[in-house]
């Protein structure tokens, strides 16, 4: 008998910077620009290769949970400058891990679908899904999201760097800069808070898929 599975997806789509919904064909071309850099550059995030559907709508099998929030933020800066309209997450339960792998990618592109006609990015963001619409943890990825869409270049420069678990003195070796003008972009871009949210989204998916497991 095969054993139970789980497995995560992420889909996203993206808009035009005017707010102007993308013609398919456009958005196809930049999602699977961003998907092929996004493999190349992560590689340890992605469970299995990624599908741009008719819709455009851009799907990826992670490897956990814990990859979610990389994930997520990984596409934003490969789709810069357009705004990603919407992530969705998707921890889902299978009688095996592959059956687990068709219903999360399924789910994360219906979802995504769900809201093809919203033109503002900031209408749904981000969505968790899991046995249900998670509105807490998706409220809390659409803020990351934002938040790292509002610093400047140098921010998120530092602030990437600082995700690889150096030390703000290793950073300040990288640039060759002071570690105190490291201190200031991070105070700047709210580096602590973002940290902390990260980590409790993180750790709130990852019980999430135990208990997905578990049911």
């Amino acid at each position: 008998m095969d054993r139970p599975g789980f497995a995560v997806a992420l889909g996203v789509r993206v808009h035009a910077r005017d707010g102007a919904p993308l013609t398919d064909e456009r958005a196809a071309q930049e999602l699977r620009r961003a998907a092929a850099a996004f493999v190349g550059a992560e590689p340890e995030l992605v469970a299995g290769p990624s599908s741009v559907t008719h819709d455009a709508i851009l799907v990826i099998g992670l490897t956990s949970p814990e990859a979610v929030v990389p994930a997520a933020l990984a596409m934003t800066r490969e789709l810069r400058p357009s705004p990603t309209t919407f992530c969705s997450a998707v921890v889902a339960r299978g009688s095996d891990p592959i059956e687990a792998e068709l219903l999360a990618t399924g789910a994360a592109a219906n979802t995504c679908l769900a809201r093809i006609h919203e033109t503002d990015p900031r209408e749904a963001r981000a969505l968790i899904v899991g046995p249900e619409v998670d509105g807490l943890a998706g409220t809390l990825l659409g803020l990351l999201l934002e938040a790292h869409d509002g610093m400047t270049e140098r921010q998120r420069q530092i602030v990437d760097l600082m995700r690889s678990s150096r030390t703000q003195q290793a950073v300040a070796t990288h640039l060759d800069v002071s570690r105190q003008a490291i201190n200031q972009s991070l105070a700047s871009a709210g580096w602590p808070y973002l940290k902390r949210a990260e980590d409790v989204l993180t750790q709130y998916l990852a019980s999430a898929a135990r208990e997905t497991v578990r049911a």
